[in-house]
């Protein structure tokens, strides 16, 4: 019988050389006077920054041209492009739409940006792999997420503090191959209440003069915000509700939190701990300390950098939104007695 199912075939990731540590001079000005919820970012080391004249849209190359290298498969063999780079360029199109482009990709391959924003790695493989199901011709997908947040957030907030860049990237394909993960179950949970709390957007930077038929104000770069209702739902609903979805993903497969590794979205330590403590999994691998929050593309780059390290067979992807919006994807290999796996 011939296996036709999807499967996670390669990985990839791609990080600015350019490292900044805790005691860089752009944090001067934070140390000097702390701003409001400092105490919600711990655990960086080091971060990984775009440095002038790079581009996120090189990053995000360079991650999917990993990706397809592992799995064997060529620019002409992408059917699918989905993911985000965030933030693009253009409000519209989406910077994905350029990746398209640089990677010579066919034209058959359909570009499927995605706004869901911090879980839109797992949204796009439960998208991919739905897609691929359907037996429409559609056999090879590349979800890419790529993030240069560090150029988007203001360094007299604490937002600022964990903010890094990267792109991660992963292609889901037809596979015969067991040992490659293939997607079980997902659960998602959504709280609207949370709407706003936390967003990204250009502030007002002045008036001009004289108005024009629009909006009379000049704007800054869209810059990250988190404010005292944003530092309530990050404690309330960050902290609390992604254990909740994931106990609720084992239990609905018979799972055991020790049998699984777990690899979660990392915006600090402060959740990260929270989580581990609360989900207690068998392996919890983390780029934190060195890679930091790299917001959308902190799992995928985490399940490219540390997949050699997965020792489980069943491996849970946590990512957690703006929303707030909570996905944990559950992905499953079966390896051979005596090889990598519990």
């Amino acid at each position: 019988m011939v296996d036709n199912t999807a499967r996670i075939k390669g990985v990839g990731f791609a990080v600015p050389e350019l490292v900044r540590t805790n005691d860089a001079p752009v944090f001067d000005w934070i140390r000097a006077n702390p701003p409001p919820h400092t105490d919600l970012f711990k655990g960086f080391d080091q971060r990984r920054i775009l440095a002038p004249g790079q581009t996120l849209l090189g990053l995000m190359a360079e991650a999917a041209a990993a990706a397809l290298v592992d799995a064997g498969l060529g620019a002409g063999d992408i059917d699918l492009l989905i993911g985000v780079a965030s933030v693009s360029d253009y409000v519209s199109p989406n910077g994905l739409v350029a990746l398209h482009q640089t990677l010579n990709l066919p034209a058959r391959c359909q570009v499927l940006p995605l706004g869901t924003e911090f879980t839109v790695f797992n949204d796009g493989l439960v998208l991919a792999e739905a897609m691929i199901r359907t037996g429409r011709g559609l056999r090879n997908a590349l979800i890419v997420c790529g993030c240069n947040w560090s150029r988007h957030v203001s360094y007299h907030e604490a937002t600022c503090i964990g903010a890094a860049d990267g792109a991660g990237a992963a292609v889901m394909a037809v596979s015969d191959d067991q040992q490659r993960f293939a997607l079980v179950d997902v659960v998602t949970d959504t709280d609207t209440n949370y709407f706003g709390a936390m967003h990204m957007s250009a502030r007002p930077a002045g008036t001009i003069d004289p108005p024009p038929p629009y909006l009379a104000e000049s704007f800054t770069t869209p810059l990250m915000y988190i404010g005292d209702a944003g530092a309530d739902s990050y404690k309330e609903y960050g902290a609390k509700v992604p254990p909740r979805i994931v106990d609720r993903l084992l239990r609905r497969n018979g799972l055991a939190a020790d049998e699984i590794t777990l690899i979660a979205h990392q915006a600090s330590s402060v959740l990260s701990d929270a989580w581990a403590e609360a989900i207690r999994p068998g392996q919890y691998l983390t780029t934190l300390p060195e890679y930091a929050n790299m917001t959308s593309a902190s799992v995928p780059v985490t399940l490219a950098a540390r997949y050699a390290e997965i020792s489980r067979n069943d491996l849970v992807l946590l990512t957690i939104g703006l929303q707030q919006q909570t996905s944990a994807v559950l992905l499953r290999r079966r390896c051979n007695r005596g090889q990598i796996g519990i």
